[in-house]
C-alpha cells in the first residue's frame, strides 16, 4: 500500500497544484524528488492564520507532516517564491531614470541603464513602523512625497529641480504643507545596485550626439531619460491616513504581536515578534486610509491592517516605499562621455560664503595666511582635479581703518610628492605708507567656481561663468606685464561682470610681494588688456613680477538684477582724490568683487595704483617707490596720476 497522500501545493500568489507526496519525507527529500519545488521556492508553515518560512539549510530538520495544513480534510503545502531582483526590476523599472514631481516619482519614457546584478538585504522586525508625517517647508514636502527621507545634498538638488519644473502647483502645495499624515510601514527588502548599472546603447548614443556648443541639448536628454536614478530602494508596503482626528490617553501600555509576515521572514519556527509601546501619552487616529503603497486591500472598505500585512507575504505585492542615494544619470556614463559632459556644460559658481578674519600686522611686510575652512563636501570638490576649481576672493576692513589698504591673491600649492592636492589659501597683505603695528578685523568673501561633478546644470537660476587664464613666466624679468583678454563678446556693452585675481603656486623667497592689476580697453573689438605689476612691501619699491597665473571670471548670465554695476569715479573737492560712494548702493558691511576698468586706450600712461575697498567707499591708492629711479615706472617721467578731467576710469562692482 502506497504511503503517498494527495497534497495540494499552494505557491503564494499562484494556482494550486496537486501531487502525491510521502508525509514522512523530510523537506529536503521533497525538494530533491519533485521538480515543481525548485530552488526559487521556500517551504512555509501556517499557524493561526500566519506564516513562518523555513530556510533551505533547515529543511532536513523538518518532515512534510510537520508543516502540512489540513483544511476540510484537504492537505495543503504552502510555498513562497524567493525574492528575485529581476522580478523587482521588471515590476518597478528600477533601471529607469526618474524625475521628482508633485504626484510622486515619475519614471522616464526611455530606459537609461541595464541592471546586471543587485545586492538584496532582508529587513526583519525593524521594518515594521508606525509614525507621523509632517512637512516643514515646500522642499520638505516635495522630498517626502517622492519617497526620499534623508537630508542628502543630492536629494536637495533634485528637490529644487522638481519644484522649478512644476511651479504651477503652488496653490496645491500650500495646502499640502499644512496637512499631516499617520502611516503604517512594513519594509521587507533593501536593494543596492549602483555598482551594477550599465548605460544602454540608446542612452550612450544620445549623449554622444550632443552638440558640444549647445549645453541645452543635455536638458532634452533628461526629458527622455530622467534626471537621476535612485541607487538604493526599500521595498515593502506603506499606508497613509490623512486629516487625522487626534486624541490622547494617559499611561497607555500597548503590546502587539505581529506575525512572521510582518517581520519579513523567520528561520525555523519563530512565529512572532513583540512590539511594545509604553509612553506617557499615545496618539491614535480615527480616519480611513487615503493611499496605499504595496500590499492588497479591498476597495471601499475600512483599512484592515492584518489582511494588508498578510498580503505582503507575497513579494509580488511589494512596492517601492523609500528611495535613497540618487545619482545624476550622466555620472554613470563611460569616462569619455562623462568628461565630454563636463566640458560642454562648463563651470559654474559652486559655493559662496563670507568669513571673518583677524589680521595682526606686527612687522613690516607680514602677511595673513588665511586657510579656507569650508564644509567638507566643498573642500572635496576643490581638491578633486576633475572639478578644475578656481577661487576668487574680496577683502574689506570692517572698521574702516585709516592709512592702510589690503592686497590679496590665492596661493594654490602644487600637489605634494605623494600626488595629493593641497588646500588653496588666501594671502592678504596690509599696505601702509608708514608702518604701524595694527590689528585688523576683516571680512573675506569667497567664491568657488568649477565643474559641478554632480552635473546639476538643470537646476534653476544657475549662474553660468567662464574662467580665462593668463600666465606669466618669471624668466621674463619685468616689473610690468600686459596680458591679452579675448572674450567672445563685448563685456561692457552687454553688461557682463568680470573681475580677476592672481594665483601663485608658492610664496618664493620674497613673501612680501603684492600684485596689482587693472583692465584696459584694447585696440581690437571685444579685446581687453590686463596690466599687472609687482611691489615689495619690505623694500618699498616696484620689483620684478613672480611667476603667476591671472584668472579672470566672466559672469555670463546674471539671474539677479542689481548685482552688477559699472560706476564712475568722483573726485573730492578738497584733496581731489578719486572715490566711489557705496552708501547709496547698499548698507551692507560685506565685501564686493571689484575691478578697475579703463574704457579708453588714448591716454593709458598712468602710474600704477591699487583699489582700496572700504565699507562705504572704493578709493584709488598709490604707493611710493624707493628704487632710485631703477624700475620701469620711475624711469618713465610721463606717467601721471588720475585727475578729475579724466572720464575713462570706471569700477566694476559685482555683489553676488
Amino acid at each position: 500500500m502506497s504511503s503517498k497522500k494527495k497534497v495540494f501545493i499552494q505557491i503564494i500568489g499562484e494556482q494550486l497544484i496537486v501531487k502525491k507526496l510521502n508525509l514522512e519525507d523530510s523537506l529536503s527529500d521533497i525538494r530533491n524528488n519533485i521538480n515543481v519545488i525548485d530552488n526559487t521556492l521556500l517551504f512555509l508553515e501556517k499557524k493561526n492564520d500566519t506564516f513562518a518560512r523555513i530556510e533551505n539549510e533547515n529543511e532536513n530538520e523538518f518532515f512534510l507532516k510537520d508543516i502540512i495544513t489540513v483544511d476540510n480534510d484537504q492537505r495543503i503545502l504552502f510555498l513562497l517564491k524567493k525574492p528575485c531582483w529581476n522580478a523587482f526590476n521588471d515590476n518597478c523599472k528600477l533601471d529607469y531614470g526618474c524625475t521628482m514631481s508633485f504626484d510622486g516619482i515619475k519614471k522616464a519614457n526611455k530606459r537609461a541603464f541595464i541592471m546586471k546584478d543587485c545586492e538584496l538585504t532582508e529587513i526583519n522586525a525593524e521594518g515594521y513602523k508606525k509614525d507621523f508625517l509632517e512637512f516643514e517647508s515646500k522642499e520638505d514636502w516635495m522630498k517626502k512625497t517622492n519617497l526620499f527621507f534623508s537630508s542628502d545634498l543630492n536629494v536637495q538638488n533634485f528637490v529644487e529641480l522638481g519644484l522649478s519644473i512644476e511651479d504651477t502647483h503652488k496653490e496645491k502645495l500650500n495646502d499640502e504643507i499644512k496637512s499631516s499624515y499617520k502611516y503604517t510601514e512594513l519594509g521587507k527588502m533593501a536593494l543596492k545596485f549602483s555598482k551594477y548599472l550599465t548605460p544602454t546603447e540608446e542612452f550612450i548614443k544620445a549623449v554622444r550626439n550632443v552638440n558640444t556648443d549647445d549645453p541645452e541639448e543635455y536638458r532634452k536628454i533628461t526629458e527622455e531619460y530622467g534626471h537621476f536614478i535612485p541607487s538604493e530602494i526599500i521595498l515593502g508596503g506603506r499606508v497613509y491616513f490623512k486629516n487625522i482626528k487626534m486624541f490622547s490617553e494617559s499611561s497607555v501600555d500597548e503590546s502587539k504581536k505581529y506575525s512572521a509576515s510582518a517581520s519579513g521572514g523567520l528561520s525555523k519556527l519563530k512565529i512572532g515578534y513583540e512590539f511594545n509601546n509604553s509612553e506617557g501619552k499615545s496618539k491614535f487616529h480615527a480616519s480611513n486610509h487615503t493611499r496605499i503603497l504595496g500590499g492588497k486591500h479591498p476597495d471601499g472598505e475600512n483599512f484592515d491592517e492584518k489582511a494588508w500585512i498578510e498580503s505582503l507575504i507575497d513579494h509580488q505585492n511589494w512596492d517601492c516605499i523609500e528611495f535613497k542615494n540618487p545619482i545624476n544619470i550622466f555620472l554613470l556614463l563611460p569616462d569619455d562621455l562623462r568628461k565630454k559632459s563636463f566640458e560642454t556644460i562648463g563651470k559654474k559658481i559652486l559655493y559662496t560664503c563670507i568669513k571673518d578674519c583677524v589680521y595682526y600686522l606686527n612687522k613690516p611686510g607680514r602677511y595673513r595666511n588665511f586657510e579656507l575652512k569650508l564644509p567638507q563636501n566643498v573642500l572635496e570638490v576643490i581638491l578633486n582635479k576633475e572639478s578644475g576649481c578656481d577661487i576668487f576672493a574680496a577683502v574689506v576692513d570692517t572698521e574702516n581703518s585709516k592709512n592702510v589698504f589690503f592686497s590679496y591673491y590665492v596661493l594654490k600649492p602644487k600637489v605634494t610628492e605623494e600626488d595629493k592636492p593641497v588646500k588653496p589659501r588666501i594671502i592678504i597683505h596690509g599696505v601702509q605708507k608708514k608702518y604701524q603695528p595694527r590689528k585688523f578685523k576683516l571680512k573675506i568673501k569667497i567664491m568657488v567656481v568649477g565643474i559641478d561633478l554632480d552635473l546639476n546644470f538643470i537646476l534653476p537660476n544657475i549662474i553660468k561663468v567662464e574662467v580665462i587664464e593668463n600666465s606669466f613666466n618669471s624668466k621674463d624679468n619685468c616689473d610690468f606685464y600686459s596680458m591679452k583678454l579675448t572674450p567672445k563678446c563685448d563685456l561692457i556693452s552687454e553688461n557682463i561682470p568680470f573681475f580677476g585675481i592672481p594665483i601663485l603656486n608658492d610664496l618664493n623667497s620674497n613673501n612680501s610681494l603684492v600684485i596689482g592689476h587693472k583692465f584696459c580697453k584694447a585696440q581690437a573689438d571685444n579685446e581687453l588688456e590686463i596690466h599687472t605689476f609687482s611691489y615689495c612691501l619690505k623694500e618699498n619699491r616696484y620689483v620684478n613680477l613672480p611667476e603667476f597665473t591671472f584668472h579672470t571670471l566672466l559672469i555670463l548670465n546674471n539671474p539677479t538684477p542689481g548685482d552688477y554695476e559699472l560706476l564712475p569715479f568722483k573726485f573730492s573737492r578738497m584733496k581731489k582724490k578719486p572715490f566711489i560712494d557705496l552708501q547709496s548702493q547698499s548698507s551692507s558691511l560685506n565685501p564686493r568683487y571689484v575691478s578697475l576698468y579703463l574704457s579708453s586706450n588714448v591716454n593709458n600712461n598712468y602710474k600704477p595704483f591699487f583699489l582700496n575697498q572700504k565699507i562705504k567707499q572704493i578709493k584709488i591708492k598709490y604707493v611710493d617707490c624707493n628704487c632710485d629711479e631703477d624700475c620701469s615706472f620711475c624711469k618713465n617721467k610721463t606717467q601721471q596720476r588720475l585727475s578729475k578731467n579724466e572720464n575713462n576710469v570706471e569700477c566694476i562692482v559685482y555683489n553676488c
